[in-house]
């Protein structure tokens, strides 16, 4: 489980293009769109409380909906007009979400083909860890994990993992909330969805971020089609 924490933390710097996060269609957005989203969060701050008044909304902001582009799967986030969908230089995901162009949050969604068809979550995991390892093991990044915690996902229970971790590279020194889970969406596929939340002089309140991302988010992750994704970008 160690290798998905280090994947999530070391794609924080590494998002390459934006655009806004859409609700799906039939779902009201909490606020208007910009027809061009300049990456902020709807509450700023000056100086060093731009961060802590970002992740005061990611805390307290109502929940709504955002799908992946083939709209296979939907998750909730907070805030979500300002939440800006990112690719990744690094690796292909189903989808990513950043609160912010200082990356006040991040979310990514990746699919992973496994040979088990049982819809066991155990085997999502070691699929996904797999596949991680070798794509992590140039970063330097300390993980502490937490007791994994579970909760019920259709007709199975699903593993979540919570853990605090610090990236240390030549351009990045930071700590970081994070938190995971492997989902049996499809047979023959899984979904892993991941958060990470910088903590930058205020990890206290991104600890709290990710609890509630744990709490309301994961366990509502709803799958829309009966296949995965047809591609990932």
């Amino acid at each position: 489980m160690r290798h998905l924490v280090l994947l999530l933390v070391s794609a924080i710097g590494c998002s390459d293009r934006g655009e806004p996060a859409k609700a799906p269609a039939g779902v009201v957005p909490i606020a208007a769109l910009s027809p061009s989203d300049d990456g902020r969060p709807s509450k700023g701050g000056a100086k060093g409380q731009e961060h802590s008044a970002a992740l005061e909304q990611l805390r307290i902001a109502p929940l709504a909906k955002v799908v992946d582009r083939y709209r296979t799967f939907s998750l909730l986030l907070p805030d979500q007009p300002h939440w800006t969908r990112v690719n990744f230089w690094s690796v292909k995901t189903a989808a990513g979400f950043r609160y912010g162009k200082a990356h006040h949050g991040l979310v990514t969604a990746f699919v992973r083909e496994v040979d088990d068809t049982t819809n066991d979550p155990r085997a999502c995991i070691k699929e996904f860890e797999r596949w991680a390892k070798p794509r992590i093991d140039t970063f330097e990044v300390d993980v502490e994990l937490d007791k994994p915690t579970a909760f019920g996902w259709r007709d199975t229970t699903v593993e979540v993992q919570t853990a605090r971790a610090r990236l240390a590279t030549l351009a990045m020194n930071e700590d970081y909330a994070s938190a995971y889970a492997a989902y049996p969406a499809w047979k023959g596929h899984c979904l892993v969805i991941g958060i990470a939340i910088p903590g930058k002089d205020d990890i206290g309140r991104a600890m709290q971020v990710r609890d509630r991302f744990v709490a309301e988010v994961l366990p509502k992750v709803e799958v829309i089609a009966d296949h995965p994704p047809k591609d990932q970008y």
